[in-house]
């Protein structure tokens, strides 16, 4: 083949694979609109097919008894009501699956929050007048907005969280029954001076960092170390859905930290592997794009390199994880060991059978120890050294066989209390783990009623407030609904929902893929979860059916399913079984 064949071949596939990598659900792209009358309309914007997130900005006026007020520089006059005509426009972005945000503060404006209650205010007034509820005077008009980023780069840093934890608590009401998302876009210095603490809450789904106009932590001439380290400490730090990279789309876009297209593919992507976000659509289209122009200066070598990056950051972008059930048999090992094989990134302790309805709270680890005479607190260093390794420990609460169930909201606040000061960051003289501060709570409801368990997972995100978050999961049947979580998964609380593919004929596999494809995709569309996970026994013995053998998950199962955005990997039940069959180590390259 020809050098210059060979040069178009590969430029081809570069091209390709990048048009893959940019168009995948695991990287999206986010633009700001609303502050230049001259970039065409919303509507316009959402029909370049170029973004997947839009934010309106801004509402720069608002709190501390102000009227609020929208500024679209020029695209309407809200003083007239000249805005309302933007609906339309709302619901074309939103029919082609893109989300549209109000961001709300900006970089110039009058806003800030005096006392919780102002915030709770200022959460109605966003409700009524952009999302789920009803306002005879919506600046937008009646299209119902996916949710609120929160730029605020002045007033003060106080009752933020507040605003957010009120807006969260409007997911899935009014007519839309819509989530509501919660943005924000912090300066890359860590912590932000504004949203610092209101990031803490895990309440975020989306951060995009500004790494720009902060030479500490921005790309500067070359040298990507301040940008990587700064990165490395938000994606680390901060318990959001995910973090943004947040950049100029033009050197006249900031003050400083623009990043040619080049750098931003060979040096940047490649060592970080993550989204990205312009700062100004007139000219996005002069970044993140191999022209033909471009490829026909690339020169070998670089097309070759481009290949490489591209190929890893494809191998990786729908890379999952692997959640494994430990406690239930003696023969499988301790839990250190069990974190310590390195195949699993999340570990559920199995389980707390007894609880609510006025019940004594009793752990059931199987053999492992008797939590009747304090024998379990010895996991505290095992749980300690899983997490040292990455790995998050959470308690499994319910199980197949228990006496468990809630009688109130009011049940479901002591249950949660509980739990707080027993496994989580609270304090208790009894704690059954010991002092080991557990990530998160798994609620395995099979059995009791469906009522109140959205009551618990309330109050038990409302503890995310008091420092480290705490993690919520489930593992619902895959008949949809869920008998008994159902309601709660509605929420939009959940971090990790793995559903139970198995014991269930109607939805899990059985030689023929179509029952467990349709059933996940209705899971994805249908829960507001961060993540969705395939749950799968891990050997034949771990169930009564729908035991998948590696070579159909990997080569059927799969392929079918890792295109959602809400692929999070694969649960397996349970370490014991796993130990028979290798079955994690079989599959974890594919996951």
């Amino acid at each position: 083949m020809a050098l210059s064949s060979l040069l178009f071949s590969l430029l081809a596939l570069v091209v390709a694979l990048m048009a893959l990598a940019i168009t995948s659900e695991a990287g999206k792209i986010a633009i700001y609109w609303g502050q230049n009358a001259n970039e065409g309309t919303l509507s316009d914007t959402c029909a370049t097919g170029n973004y997947d997130y839009v934010n309106i900005a801004f509402l720069p006026t608002f709190g501390n008894g102000r009227t609020p007020m929208m500024d679209l520089s020029g695209h309407c006059d809200p003083y007239s009501q000249g805005c309302t005509g933007l609906s339309s426009d709302i619901e074309a972005c939103q029919a082609k699956g893109i989300k549209v945000m109000l961001s709300i503060g900006g970089g110039a404006g009058s806003y800030s929050l005096s006392s919780n209650s102002d915030a709770k205010q200022v959460a109605t007034y966003l409700w009524n007048n952009f999302l789920g509820g009803q306002s005879s005077s919506r600046p937008l008009g009646p299209a119902v907005l996916d949710g609120i980023d929160f730029d605020i780069e002045g007033g003060s840093n106080e009752y933020w969280g507040d605003l957010a934890r009120t807006l969260k608590k409007h997911s899935s009401r009014g007519k839309s029954n819509k989530k509501v998302y919660i943005t924000g876009a912090p300066q890359c210095p860590f912590p932000d001076a504004w949203l610092g603490n209101a990031l803490k809450t895990g309440l975020f789904d989306f951060v995009w960092v500004q790494f720009y106009n902060n030479p500490p932590c921005q790309y500067t001439s070359g040298d990507i170390s301040n940008l990587e380290n700064a990165w490395k400490q938000w994606t680390s730090d901060i318990p959001a859905g995910k973090i943004f990279l947040g950049l100029p789309a033009s050197s006249q876009a900031a003050g400083s930290g623009f990043i040619p297209a080049n750098d931003l593919i060979s040096k940047i992507l490649s060592g970080i592997l993550l989204h990205v976000i312009f700062a100004n659509s007139r000219i996005n289209n002069q970044t993140l794009k191999i022209t033909a122009k471009m490829a026909g200066k690339l020169a070998l070598s670089q097309a070759l390199f481009l290949g490489s990056v591209i190929l890893a950051l494809l191998t990786r972008i729908n890379a999952g994880d692997i959640a494994i059930y430990w406690g239930q048999n003696g023969m499988e090992g301790t839990l250190e060991e069990t974190c310590a094989t390195g195949d699993y990134d999340f570990v559920n302790i199995a389980f707390l059978p007894t609880f609510g309805n006025g019940q004594t709270p009793v752990i059931n680890l199987a053999g492992h120890c008797d939590p009747y005479t304090n024998g379990c607190t010895g996991l505290s260093s095992d749980i300690k050294s899983c997490q040292a390794k990455g790995v998050k420990v959470l308690l499994s609460i319910g199980g197949g066989a228990g006496s468990y169930y809630l009688t109130s909201s009011e049940d479901a606040r002591q249950v949660a209390t509980y739990l707080w000061n027993n496994f989580l960051g609270g304090t208790s003289s009894s704690r059954p783990l010991g002092d080991a501060v557990l990530d998160g709570i798994d609620f395995d409801i099979e059995g009791g009623t469906n009522l109140h368990w959205d009551d618990l997972a309330r109050y038990l995100s409302g503890y995310s407030k008091k420092g480290k978050k705490v993690y919520l999961a489930a593992a619902p049947q895959c008949p949809f609904p869920d008998a008994w979580v159902g309601g709660a998964l509605k929420t939009g609380l959940f971090d990790y929902v793995w559903v139970q593919f198995y014991n269930n004929a109607p939805c899990q596999y059985s030689g023929d893929i179509n029952n467990l494809e349709n059933a996940w995709k209705q899971w994805t569309s249908d829960i507001p979860a961060t993540k969705i996970f395939l749950g799968l026994p891990a050997a034949p013995a771990a169930a009564g059916s729908g035991f998948i053998p590696v070579a159909d998950l990997t080569s059927k199962v799969l392929p079918a399913i890792k295109g959602s955005s809400k692929y999070g990997g694969v649960m397996l039940w349970s370490k014991y079984y796993d130990d028979q069959t290798g079955y994690s180590k079989s599959i974890k390259s594919h996951v």
